[in-house]
Formats: C-alpha cells, structure tokens, sequence
C-alpha cells in the first residue's frame, strides 16, 4: 500500500509540471485510558493517522486530486488487545463555482475507497468547500456543513453488505465553531 501511495504521489508531481501543485496533510495521535475509583486502568487506547491531500490545478476553474492515507490503532480492555487498521483513497475534482477576491466557492466531488481487515468501502461525496487565498503558496479551505450528499457500498468480509444514501441540508450550523474545521493547502 506504502508503494501506491508514493506511485500515486509522483505521477500527480510529474503531471502538474504546468499546472499549480497543492499539498496539504493531516496527522493524528490519540491516547486514553479509563481508571475506576481504586486507580485500577480498565481500557487503554491508542491510535495514529496520516493522511495527505494531493491536486493540481488545470485551469482556472477545474481542480484534480488525490486524499490518502490510514490509522492504525490499538486498544486493550482487561486482557483483550485489539488492533486495526484503516486506510483511505479518495480521487476528487473541484470545480470552481464562485469567485469574489480572495474568496472562492467550490464543489468537490469525490469516490471514496476505503477499507481495513473487517469491510471495504466504495462512495461518492460531493460536498461544497470554501476557500480563501492568504498569498500566492496558502490556501484556506473548509468544507461546509449545509449541504451533503452521499452514496456508499459497504462490505463486510464476513459477508454481510449494508448501501446507504445521504442528501441533506442543515442550516443550523453553517458557521458554528464546533462544526467548522479550517485547513491549509500548500502551492508550490
């Protein structure tokens, strides 16, 4: 998998030679446990994820990509230890709705595939994404919680199968500070 990942990577690098190349990335390390009143640890966990979000820009309006990554994890209650693992490929294209100065709206439209030791996962997403551009290399985006739409196949390896379909509108938390989560793109 470690090898897609940097195949996928460099042929995105070799591409956008004349295109404007972004590169954003999140990690994640999480920690717990849980002591009764006597001190005693009854649940321990642990994780970490590295995800990486990949495009370039081919015109004015038009954006492709790639985010991937995965997380691995662990957690032990009593004396059960459990490991997992879960990884993500998810093609996109933006596309470029709206610009007002620094501004911009977007549609992200995206196929997920996703999957670990106990399901696969194959969806689309479309999902709406504001963007603002502090300098010529920084990009502030987010997507918006008002609008949604989805459709996933979920497989588990033990057999069973579950299809889901979202479409969704909320207007109570357009911009609320727990909904929202701004992020960064790099140009290079």
């Amino acid at each position: 998998m470690k090898k897609l990942f940097v195949i996928a990577s460099l042929i995105f690098v070799g591409i956008a030679v004349k295109a404007q190349l972004y590169m954003g990335a999140q990690f994640d390390i999480n920690a717990g446990s849980l002591k009764n009143d006597n001190g005693d640890k009854l649940s321990s966990n642990a994780s970490f994820g590295a995800y990486a979000d990949i495009g370039y820009r081919l015109t004015d309006v038009w954006d492709l990509g790639v985010d991937y990554g995965g997380t691995i994890g662990v957690s032990k209650v009593g004396d059960t230890k459990v490991t997992t693992a879960r990884w993500l490929l998810s093609p996109y294209a933006r596309y470029s709705v709206l610009k007002a100065g620094d501004f911009e709206l977007l549609g992200k439209g995206s196929l997920i595939l996703e999957g670990s030791k106990t399901y696969n996962q194959v969806g689309i997403q479309v999902v709406p994404v504001l963007a603002y551009n502090l300098n010529d290399r920084i990009t502030l985006q987010a997507n918006l919680n008002f609008f949604s739409f989805g459709l996933s196949y979920n497989k588990e390896k033990k057999g069973n199968a579950r299809t889901s379909f979202n479409l969704g509108g909320n207007s109570n938390n357009v911009a609320t500070l727990g909904g929202l989560t701004i992020g960064f793109l790099y140009k290079f």
